[in-house]
């Protein structure tokens, strides 16, 4: 038997889910887990946090780039050239 952490406060079997009315997604306001023989298979999001997790990993990305083109500046390898906004 292996202990599994649910990242939700709710869960529904799969089987529930299936035969439910799945108005509840409409309404959803919290992940909740899937589960199939007591393990958790999927989670159900609402839109919402799905697009904040989105917007969070084009952030972490974008950061990646900017550390990296940093990094690069530092070591000689790029330089900057100066711009006006006004002219963009």
């Amino acid at each position: 038997m292996s202990i599994q952490t649910i990242y939700a406060q709710k869960t529904i079997g799969i089987t529930d889910l299936k035969r439910s009315d799945t108005a509840f997604i409409d309404n959803l306001l919290e992940p909740i887990a899937v589960l199939k023989r007591d393990t958790v298979k999927a989670y159900l999001i609402p839109e919402k946090l799905m697009a904040y997790f989105m917007d969070k990993l084009d952030d972490l990305e974008l950061a990646k780039t900017v550390n990296s083109r940093l990094k690069d500046l530092e070591a000689g390898k790029t330089q900057t050239i100066a711009v006006e906004i006004n002219e963009l």
